[in-house]
């Protein structure tokens, strides 16, 4: 997504970082060996995906070149942190770990009326859950 900025398209990361962060926290011990070893790797989302990211943000006031340089470094983070998360997965599949979790499930079923869990100020019914009659 972009804002476009008067032919000079501006980056929004604020939605997609925020989403992979929630990801993240759907399995943080898992996530362990990327936010600890690694935690250069989750700066920019990080920075755009969490509130104190934002405030982070907004005390850095940062120009719109800095800005860019971030969205361009983005998907070079992201693949690597796919590549580490994939060697985790082959070592852990060699080692036959006898230990296995349980997949995270939402205890809490969202109501049609209910706000969509997204954020986006929506009932379910008229967001994502519009895509759950689809099927």
């Amino acid at each position: 997504m972009e804002n476009p900025n008067d032919g000079d398209p501006i980056p929004i990361l604020d939605e997609w970082c925020s989403g992979f962060m929630n990801a993240v926290l759907l399995d943080s011990t898992g996530w362990l060996p990327i936010t600890v070893g690694n935690p250069e790797l989750m700066w920019t989302m990080t920075l755009y995906g969490t509130v104190e990211g934002w405030e982070v943000l907004k005390r850095k006031n940062l120009s719109l070149d800095e800005h860019k340089a971030l969205a361009e470094g983005l998907a070079g983070r992201v693949r690597k942190i796919h590549s580490l998360l994939m060697e985790q997965r082959r070592g852990s599949t060699a080692r036959e770990s006898a230990v296995r979790r349980d997949p995270i499930r939402n205890p809490r079923k969202v109501g049609r009326n209910d706000p969509c869990p997204c954020g986006s100020g929506k009932k379910f019914k008229q967001c994502h859950g519009k895509s759950d009659r689809l099927h």
